[in-house]
């Protein structure tokens, strides 16, 4: 115990003096000190080991050893330093609020990014009902498009969803434990639903041998369609070149989709419907009219009118009866 007592308070004076960054000089020429009945301990230029020694057989202790060797606020470095490494294994979190905007039907990622975690895990959760979706990478949903990514050596713990639904609009947070309380972060999602209208009325009239021409447009897409799909009632028409049907589509923010029909026909009626992935469809009536059923409608309803402003015969005969016998009657006068 007598040497293994000097032999470490000289490993922990190296380990101070490296720490501490002294550069190696000479002790002073002549040091004193009093301790346990020691007058004096006399060091020389040619080191401080010896005067280490020294002390170290006259059985002082670690801390004495750091003060004889003359290492300056070894206290202070000391405690100095595990503060300072306590304060950098404490986690931190990025706690700035964000959004993200995904397309319904897509793919979102809400990231957490959390710095000196150590073994503490993260937890996921949705703030509309407190519903713990995940700690760590253990999921505690039933719902599979939920997923969490973490690659080792990554900060970032990422909450996936697959296939986004208006129901999974919301806030989330994820959160950490710690001693000192609760880190969180919380991200808002925004499900975006792109939404399709036809340009004109609800219904469409044309004349058989006419063309038909109808534009729909794509809005509120994050990610524009590559493809709008046009049905004729329950019949997606897109490739009906041979009943002289043709589609145009130009992506961008707003997506413009054009639907031409050469010449149409009475069987071109119907409902006609424009629709992309994870879009809310739009739908128009096309009717198609010959020359002459539409004149014959045309006079029908013309006649039909008519007929509704003209009075019977028989009202009017009676009208003027009554209007005569209401006349006063004149006087014949006696020759």
């Amino acid at each position: 115990m007598c040497v293994a007592r000097p032999l470490l308070g000289l490993a922990l004076l190296a380990a101070l003096a490296t720490a501490a960054g002294a550069p190696h000089q000479p002790a002073p020429r002549h040091y004193q000190r009093r301790t346990r009945g020691i007058v004096s301990v006399e060091t020389h230029t040619e080191g401080a080991e010896s005067g280490v020694l020294a002390a170290a057989g006259d059985g002082l202790d670690a801390l004495q050893l750091a003060e004889v060797a003359g290492v300056p606020a070894w206290r202070e470095l000391w405690f100095g330093s595990l503060d300072a490494l306590h304060a950098l294994r404490q986690p931190t979190i990025n706690n700035t609020q964000e959004d993200v905007v995904a397309q319904l039907g897509a793919l979102a990622f809400l990231h957490c990014p959390v710095r000196n975690l150590g073994e503490r895990g993260v937890s996921w959760v949705r703030r509309r009902d407190w519903h713990i979706i995940s700690s760590g990478v253990l999921m505690y949903t039933n719902d599979e498009r939920f997923q969490v990514l973490h690659s080792e050596g990554s900060d970032d713990w990422i909450l996936q969803i697959k296939y986004v639904q208006k129901r999974d609009n919301g806030t989330y947070e994820c959160q950490v434990s710690t001693g000192a309380g609760t880190l969180s972060r919380l991200v808002h999602l925004h499900i975006a639903v792109p939404e399709a209208f036809i340009l004109g009325a609800d219904e469409h009239h044309v004349d058989a041998g006419s063309a038909i021409n109808l534009v729909c447009i794509i809005e509120k897409s994050p990610v524009p369609p590559q493809y709008v799909f046009w049905y004729h009632n329950a019949r997606m028409i897109n490739y009906d070149a041979a009943r002289g049907v043709s589609v145009s589509t130009e992506p961008g923010a707003k997506t413009q989709s054009t639907l031409s029909i050469r010449a149409a026909a009475p069987a071109h009626s119907g409902n006609y419907t424009c629709a992309a992935a994870n879009t809310e469809p739009a739908h128009i009536y096309v009717y198609v009219s010959e020359g002459s059923d539409k004149m014959a409608a045309t006079l029908s309803r013309n006649k039909s009118a008519g007929a509704r402003a003209r009075p019977p015969v028989a009202a009017l005969v009676a009208v003027a009866a009554l209007a005569a016998a209401a006349l006063p009657r004149p006087r014949l006068s006696s020759g």
